[in-house]
């Protein structure tokens, strides 16, 4: 991402590279690892991965594709490339958004895919899921031992990005966000060493990990708290509400009461989208989740009571039904962006008055190539943010920005054809944010903070931690990466290269 390698460069130790340097880091790989792992352009396996990934975006096409089994591969690979200063790009579960994102052009992309087990300890109760993971099979392997993670709500993001960026699950008001529950990082350094990161040991990596993204090393296993189920058959209750525009008024209000009222229903999860499809028009989906399967709560009353409901799926389902629910679909182009307010109906209002307004302008400078435009609104809530300080710590800077009130995370978004497209549509993606973000700050409802995992390439999202958290991450990769590669050839070459 380049906005994070820009607050990081103060270790830039940015080298020449050899002649030819796509064959010779490619082949002084290929003679460590075996050929099954190291996927060359214009080969089957190689193009599979490259339509592997969420958004089209972000596909970039590298000079090799390298698919480690172990750690011990990880290791290897990181030492072969900074050894010959070869540009890198990581993987996990594919599902970046933009160029650099999770890929690299110039260079070689470390794919993760592999590396995709879940185990679980009972005694410990404990649950070790490698980077590579899909949330959907995580949810199934855990339900066999009766307990769940604070996982993804879509089955197929991957574990690493996920966590790394902090990670919003349907438990976060009852166990903070997922990084919060990670006890341990497996973490392959620079230099090729693997050192674990927790309470304990490392535990300033530790927690710069939890929410410092893929800036200081690669993670290569993820130990997790572990959640126990409150009934025997695994379940949870909840579901997608739908509504016609014209009740919008009443779905706002419904929103900034459950946001409100959430620390006294730390079972609860809900969030509100504004999605326009060009064969439907424009609905509103509230999606609701309570993980004690308790479906007469009282909780969703105001959300369930929105009038002028189109449709609904409640029910009581194991995780990963729900996750199927909310599966984004891939091979589109995406661009996301994001902000957060204090939760106020005035500044919702605003975003979807302004979403109504930019719908028909992309629209015309994009012809029959949109999917859906979105304009999502979820709780950032006061309990959420609290078990940062009860498990360690992270560095995503949140405890001030909700200090005096809760918060609404909102993501504006648009999934789209073609290249052409998707660059006449973007400025019109940061003049809608513009708009909100310019509104809010008068209004005094800018909380001026964003989550990395829904930033765009061009927002700034571990610059909105704050300055002390900012410093913290400096400080930890000077230490663990003291030669700068994670911040020098990791996406080198969206800074320095040709494209």
């Amino acid at each position: 991402m380049r906005a994070l390698l820009s607050l990081l460069s103060c270790w830039s130790l940015v080298r020449p590279l050899a002649a030819n340097p796509s064959q010779n880091c490619c082949d002084v790989v290929s003679q460590h690892l075996p050929a099954s792992q190291v996927y060359q352009p214009k080969t089957s396996n190689y193009i599979d991965r490259i339509k592997s990934y969420f958004s089209i975006s972000a596909a970039l096409e590298p000079w090799c594709i390298v698919l480690p089994l172990t750690t011990e591969d990880v290791s290897t690979v990181i030492k072969i490339l900074t050894t010959h200063e070869c540009p890198f790009g990581i993987q996990s579960g594919g599902h970046g958004l933009f160029p650099g994102a999770n890929s690299v052009r110039n260079g070689v992309t470390i794919d993760l895919d592999n590396m995709n087990g879940t185990t679980y300890d009972a005694e410990t109760r404990i649950a070790s899921i490698q980077p590579g993971s899909r949330w959907k099979p995580v949810f199934e392997i855990l339900a066999e031992h009766g307990v769940a993670v604070t996982g993804g709500r879509d089955s197929d993001v991957g574990a690493g990005g996920f966590v790394l960026g902090g990670g919003n699950s349907f438990w976060s008001a009852s166990h903070g966000w997922a990084c919060d529950n990670v006890v341990n990082f497996e973490v392959v350094l620079a230099n090729g060493s693997v050192v674990n990161a927790n309470a304990k040991d490392n535990a300033d990596l530790w927690i710069a990990l939890k929410g410092g993204s893929g800036n200081l090393g690669i993670v290569t296993r993820f130990d997790m708290r572990t959640i126990q189920y409150s009934n025997p058959q695994n379940h949870i209750y909840g579901g997608t509400l739908t509504f016609g525009l014209n009740s919008t008024g009443e779905a706002i209000a419904a929103l900034v009461e459950f946001v409100d009222r959430q620390s006294e229903n730390l079972e609860t999860h809900a969030y509100t989208v504004w999605a326009y499809v060009p064969s439907i028009g424009t609905i509103i989906s509230s999606f609701i989740a309570n993980v004690l399967n308790d479906e007469s709560s009282v909780a969703f009353d105001g959300i369930v009571g929105v009038p002028r409901r189109i449709s609904s799926t409640l029910r009581s389902a194991i995780v990963s039904n729900f996750t199927d629910e909310v599966l984004s679909p891939r091979g589109y182009r995406n661009i996301w962006l994001t902000a957060t307010y204090k939760n106020d109906g005035r500044v919702i209002q605003y975003a979807v008055d302004k979403f109504n307004e930019i719908v028909p302008r992309i629209e015309a400078v994009s012809p029959e190539s949109i999917l859906m435009i979105v304009a999502s609104f979820q709780p950032l809530t006061q309990s959420m943010v609290s078990h940062a300080a009860t498990n360690g710590g992270n560095v995503l800077g949140l405890e001030q920005r909700i200090a005096d009130s809760n918060g609404i995370l909102f993501n504006a978004a648009v999934a789209l054809s073609g290249a052409e497209n998707e660059a006449a549509v973007l400025p019109l993606m940061h003049e809608w944010l513009d708009f909100v973000d310019d509104f809010a700050t008068r209004e005094e409802l800018n909380l001026d903070w964003s989550y990395l995992n829904y930033a765009n390439g061009d927002q700034d999202p571990i610059a909105s931690y704050g300055p002390e958290a900012v410093e913290r991450i400096r400080v930890v990769a000077a230490k663990y990466d003291p030669e700068g590669v994670f911040q020098n050839l990791r996406s080198l070459d969206l800074r320095y290269l040709p494209n």
